[in-house]
């Protein structure tokens, strides 16, 4: 009953975040310098072209005529015309979406896994040159910009050492598996295509690392902090007096109450990766909504600006209310309260 409870107030709360991000996204989509109309046609097209196109998208009804209007499309998922690719929103999404999403569930993979490994190493051997050289490691990959990470890694593996490709989702030549999911290395998996799966995962390597260094660190950081202070308690030197082995501690005793902080800046940092990625999808040329996104700013695609902000709000509220639950099933005094 608490558990219900307290996943119903979050979607509650998830709702509202919505609402007040779609009010926000559509008036400062609106308020953006530059005609939309104008800058969809180019500069030779006349004064009446640019009246007509404005008359189509309703440009020139009043703000909340045009929220109403949006409201109402958006329910039935129709986010109206790309002003910069000319074709449906959702289509556009659609066929962009699955990319990005499948490049940030690589990087979150490696986030979680080498970040809490990592945290975990330099809290074992901390104060240790073994802890220092960690540390330092984890500091370099935070302070340096996802795209130097993604240029270094080229440059190292793909050109230097010519491990990995350097652009696109497969190499020229292998077809996409069927479509499942839009996720290439999923829909190959269940397809039980192999050859496109070793391919897919091959491609995607490099731009996911490259994403994932940023947050690593950060994760790394956090955990060892959070191993250390758990490991100065009682009930520790405890499990210590009962002669359980190093590994039994810190996975059975330390990393349960150590890792609730984590969770929270692992949940935050995946809807970041897809705000993020489009510095990643560039360099590596990767078709994903996140460069799509920076398109439609460019271009003042009012209808592709909102329908990508909302995509990323939705994502964070059930990214944010999925850590909710682990974060309250790892600590249930957290769900108790968040229910009352």
């Amino acid at each position: 009953m608490h558990t219900l409870r307290f996943l119903l107030s979050r979607l509650l709360a998830g709702v509202v975040v919505l609402f007040g991000v779609s009010i926000l996204i559509f008036l400062l989509a609106r308020v953006m310098p530059g005609d939309p109309a104008r800058l969809a046609l180019g500069p030779t097209a006349t004064p009446a072209q640019v009246q007509a196109l404005s008359d189509r998208l309703g440009l020139d009804e009043p703000v909340m005529v045009q929220y109403w209007e949006f409201l109402r499309n958006a329910a039935r998922q129709d986010f109206g015309i790309s002003l910069y690719t000319n074709r449906p929103v959702a289509e556009d999404l659609g066929a962009a979406f699955p990319a990005t999403l499948e490049l940030v569930l690589v990087s979150i993979t490696f986030v979680t896994v080498f970040g809490l490994l990592l945290g975990i190493l330099a809290a074992h051997y901390r104060n240790s040159p073994t802890d220092n050289g960690l540390r330092l490691i984890a500091v370099l990959s935070v302070v340096s910009p996802t795209f130097v990470w993604a240029i270094l890694l080229m440059l190292v593996f793909a050109f230097a050492l010519g491990l990995f490709p350097i652009a696109g989702r497969l190499t020229e030549g292998v077809h996409p598996p069927a479509h499942v999911t839009g996720l290439f290395t999923l829909d190959a998996a269940l397809a039980g295509d192999w050859r496109t799966l070793r391919d897919a995962l091959h491609h995607i390597v490099l731009p996911g690392l490259a994403l994932s260094l940023p947050a690593m660190g950060q994760t790394a950081r956090l955990t060892r902090t959070n191993m250390v202070d758990v490991y100065e308690t009682q009930y520790i030197e405890l499990a210590r007096a009962f002669s359980f082995t190093n590994f039994e501690i810190a996975t059975a005793f330390a990393l349960r109450p150590a890792s609730i902080p984590t969770l929270t800046i692992i949940g935050l940092e995946f809807v970041a990766l897809l705000g993020n990625a489009f510095l990643v999808e560039s360099i590596f040329a990767w078709p994903g909504m996140a460069r799509y996104g920076v398109q439609t700013i460019l271009h003042k695609d009012l209808n592709g600006i909102v329908a990508t902000v909302l995509v990323l709000a939705i994502l964070f509220v059930l990214v944010n209310a999925l850590v909710d639950l682990l974060v309250a099933y790892v600590n249930p005094r957290i769900r108790r309260l968040g229910s009352t």
